[in-house]
């Protein structure tokens, strides 16, 4: 890697958003840290990720149901 950033291939178009989203994608950088390396912001960055298929949240069925429990008992004490 420091190779590549003393040579300007960072600097490149497309490079850094190109990078950001394979990292992001196989695991070594949160999604705020791959906008940053992309030059996006989180929001940005997170729709270009959609629209190449890559999901932005990882969930499976027992996140989901512990999250829809949350809800439940968040909703039923307002």
């Amino acid at each position: 890697m420091v190779g590549v950033g003393l040579s300007g291939v960072l600097e490149s178009a497309g490079v850094r958003p190109a990078l950001a989203t394979a990292l992001f994608r196989d695991g070594h950088l949160s999604l705020a840290r791959a906008a940053h390396l992309a030059g996006m912001s989180v929001g940005d960055f997170a729709t270009h990720l959609s629209r190449l298929g890559i999901p932005v949240i990882d969930l499976d069925g027992a996140d989901v149901e512990h999250d829809r429990d949350d809800l439940d008992a968040w909703l039923a004490s307002s």
